[in-house]
C-alpha cells in the first residue's frame, strides 16, 4: 500500500463500524502529527505529497465556516471552487477535504448516501 492516507480514507468512508472509523481517524491523526508533509512513503524512500496545502483549501474552509449548519458534498464544493476560479476536480477536492478533516478543521458525515463535509464549530 503506497498511499496509506488514501487507503485509510477509503476504508473510513465505506465502513459503518464506529470502532473501525475511530481507529482509522486516530491513525490518520497520528500520521499527520508524525509526518504532516506526507513525505514518508511506507513503500520506500520519501516521496513528497506536496509542500503545503493547496490554495483552494483555505477558500473551501472559509466557505464552510460561513455556512456552519450546512454540510456540503464534494460535488457542491467543486462547483463552488470552480466558480471562484480554482481549477479543481472532485477527486482533488475529496482528498483535500480529508486533509482538513485530519487537521481538525472540518468534519465528515458518511452516514448518509452521500459524503458531506461541514465546518467544525469554533470554540469561544
Amino acid at each position: 500500500m503506497t498511499d496509506f492516507r488514501a487507503e485509510a480514507i477509503e476504508v473510513y468512508e465505506t465502513t459503518r463500524s464506529s470502532d473501525t472509523r475511530g481507529i482509522i481517524a486516530a491513525l490518520l491523526h497520528l500520521a499527520e502529527t508524525i509526518d504532516p508533509a506526507g513525505t514518508i512513503d511506507p513503500a520506500g524512500p520519501s516521496a513528497p505529497r506536496g509542500a503545503g496545502s493547496p490554495s483552494w483549501q483555505a477558500a473551501a474552509l472559509s466557505y464552510l465556516q460561513g455556512k456552519q449548519h450546512r454540510a456540503k458534498s464534494v460535488d457542491r464544493l467543486t462547483r463552488w471552487l470552480a466558480a471562484q476560479g480554482f481549477n479543481v476536480n472532485d477527486e482533488a477536492v475529496r482528498l483535500g477535504m480529508w486533509e482538513l478533516v485530519e487537521a481538525g478543521h472540518v468534519k465528515a458525515d458518511t452516514t448518509g448516501p452521500q459524503l458531506l463535509f461541514s465546518a467544525v464549530p469554533t470554540r469561544q
